[in-house]
């Protein structure tokens, strides 16, 4: 890679203007390769074509950077990039990021990187820099594996340190070269390490399908393997051990969570440790004042809770919407042995909410919680939800049943369905909504779904509406589910320091449904069944339809806190063999599988080697997951429970 630049410094004036073209060429050096077969005389071998393909991609010009008289741009050539900009200013400067893609077959591998053309006379002013995304330089011997990228950082201005500028013009013609040659290594790293088992290794296995693994961005997978090696999947990282899962699309590793290593090793005697237990949810009396906090800490040693950032309220209908996602000891002090999520509203009297407390849990997960306190509607499938609709059951004999409403002056009117010119007076498929009386109209309407449950709708919602402010809105995820402020809180203490090696890859809490217009939840649905999420269903894609379903730290509409989150069932149900992530004990996935006549079900893994499907109130072991990501991370040890891989 060759990159040129001729830039002057000229002074009109006393105003200094700094004229820059800046001409990036990157030149592909092509070494040779041997390729045999041994050929029997009774058989055929065919040879697979070997293709050098390593080029530009995704360049972005970043926030900040100076105006370009021209952008930097990808030629046409997909293997150059011209840009022309002028620096006025001191603190002026220009940047861009690119990916350097080996879309090949063949591993390529640095063999020079060099800077030329900076004279003495610009040396204390001129400051330029190629790095990898996560802040490393470019060096000679990087590798650059096959169907893999790597993100690099272009960044050109003055030194932070200057005052003032040349006052005579200097006449500068700079030069990058970065050449690459062609090598049979394959890079040991996250990016690497499946790909590099994969030439010798029947367990890992290429997956073929659709992958979302970064956010808005659904492609055709190239670089995602699964890791299927009883013998070839252990790792220590941050001081804790961890099972690789499988690579991402992005480059990286993703890991699930795997316990605290006992003499450097990841057996599975390692037996039980402290962790955070949570109860199953129900239903807490909270009619006093109490102190309240949005976080909390934890002392293993003490076993003790204290929660941050307090205030005293007492919950009752005009202020239980601010206590929502809080914690509180229920008593007026602020350190505890037993700590309450408060996630959704019950009564005037209290909400539903999971207690937790600490207590020997499995070796292979933080502690165990419910997926959300509530299960009674369809938004407790939320990783993070907001609006909940809580059901009720009854209907008055006689009553009329209506195909839709109207809304009008504060009052709800049932409608016939079509082709009928009276309401009907019995739930069936084409009649849900009920006023529960003979007139039909009402100020809250029922929208029934199973037997004698229904929802009510308020201030003229329809059910499609209500559907989408559970499950579908851009304001959907506000408040945290009861796993996920468990997995944040264990995060913040334990691995916070190592974020900067973790890619921010997406976790899909998929509660896309597969049968949207045929269910009871669509007013022409059939009556009594079930609202079916896409892992109601065996299901191996790893795309995420539903922008608001891609949780990762750079999305707005569905933001984690931290770049962790669960195993999503469409990986679970990739491998061959659930003997491979069992622990003896049951453990949930992020993945909704549908909502029944009551109850919102999650998908889990079970103790004994089967999948399952559990109530969102149950109470199941955490088993966070991590990406490390792919560059520059360099492993020791052979994957194995007694000399797993170390990231450095």
């Amino acid at each position: 890679m060759v990159l040129k630049n001729r830039r002057r410094f000229v002074n009109h004036k006393k105003k200094v203007m700094l004229l820059s073209i800046f001409f990036l060429l990157l030149f592909i050096t092509v070494g040779y390769a041997y390729l045999s077969a041994a050929l029997s005389i009774n058989g055929s071998t065919t040879i697979a074509s070997n293709t050098w393909d390593i080029h530009f991609a995704n360049l972005s010009v970043s926030s900040g950077s100076a105006s370009a008289i021209t952008d930097a741009t990808i030629q046409s050539n997909t293997t150059s990039i011209n840009y022309d900009v002028e620096l006025g200013n001191l603190e002026d400067f220009y940047e861009f990021e690119v990916d350097i893609v080996n879309a090949g077959t063949i591993p390529a591998k640095i063999s020079l990187v060099e800077i030329t053309g900076i004279t003495e006379a610009a040396l204390p002013y001129l400051e330029t820099s190629i790095k990898y995304a996560g802040g490393n330089p470019v060096q000679v011997d990087d590798l650059l594996n096959p169907s893999s990228r790597k993100r690099i950082v272009v960044r050109i201005g003055y030194k932070e340190e200057l005052t003032t500028l040349p006052e005579d013009d200097i006449e500068l013609d700079l030069t990058f070269t970065i050449n690459y040659g062609q090598t049979t290594e394959l890079e040991a790293n996250a990016g690497g390490l499946l790909q590099n088992l994969s030439s010798s290794e029947s367990c890992i296995t290429k997956y073929e399908g659709q992958v979302t693994d970064q956010v808005g961005q659904t492609v055709q997978a190239s670089n995602v393997y699964y890791d299927q090696c009883a013998d070839k999947r252990n790792l220590i990282f941050g001081g804790f051990c961890w099972q690789v899962i499988r690579s991402t699309e992005t480059g990286g590793l993703k890991m699930i969570y795997n316990g605290e290593p006992v003499a450097g090793k990841c057996e599975s005697t390692r037996g039980n440790h402290m962790g955070i237990i949570g109860s199953k949810g129900s239903s807490i009396n909270l009619n006093r004042e109490f102190l309240y906090g949005n976080t909390f800490i934890y002392d293993n040693t003490t076993q003790k809770f204290t929660i941050i950032d307090t205030f005293l309220k007492t919950w009752n209908d005009s202020t239980y919407e601010s206590l929502l996602g809080k914690y509180t000891c229920r008593t007026s002090d602020d350190t505890c042995e037993t700590i309450y999520l408060i996630n959704s509203y019950s009564s005037v009297s209290g909400g539903y909410g999971a207690s937790y407390t600490m207590a020997e849990t499995n070796y292979a997960q933080i502690g165990t919680s419910p997926f959300n306190a509530n299960y009674s509607s369809p938004a407790m499938a939320g990783y993070m939800f907001n609006k909940v609709y809580n059901n009720g059951s009854g209907l008055t004999s006689g009553s009329l049943m209506g195909n839709d409403v109207s809304y009008e002056n504060g009052m709800y009117t049932l409608l016939p369905a079509d082709g009928e010119s009276t309401l009907g007076t019995t739930k069936d498929n084409n009649h849900h909504y009920s006023c529960n009386n003979t007139s039909g109209t009402c100020e809250n309407v029922r929208f029934y779904y199973y037997n004698q449950n229904f929802i009510i709708l308020i201030e003229g919602e329809n059910i499609e509406e209500a559907k989408n402010k559970m499950l579908y809105n851009d304001d959907v995820n506000k408040y945290n589910s009861s796993v996920k402020a468990i997995i944040d809180i264990w995060f913040e203490k334990n691995l916070f320091s190592k974020m900067s090696m973790l890619e921010d890859v997406v976790y899909c809490n998929s509660r896309d449904m597969i049968n949207s217009t045929t269910n009871a939840w669509n007013k022409n649905g059939k009556f009594g069944s079930f609202m079916d999420f896409k892992n109601s269903k065996s299901n191996k894609n790893l795309n995420c339809q539903n922008i608001t379903d891609q949780f990762a730290v750079s999305n707005n509409l569905a933001k984690l806190t931290y770049p962790i989150g669960l195993l999503q069932f469409e990986e679970i149900s990739n491998y061959t063999n659930y003997s491979l992530l069992t622990t003896g004990v049951n453990f949930w996935s992020l993945s909704p599988d549908a909502y029944g006549q009551v109850s919102t079900n999650i998908r889990y893994l079970t103790s004994n080697n089967l999948s399952g499907s559990s109530s969102s109130s149950s109470a199941y072991g955490i088993r966070p997951v991590i990406s490390l990501k792919g560059e520059n991370i360099i492993f020791s040890g052979t994957g194995t429970e007694s000399d797993p891989w170390i990231v450095n």
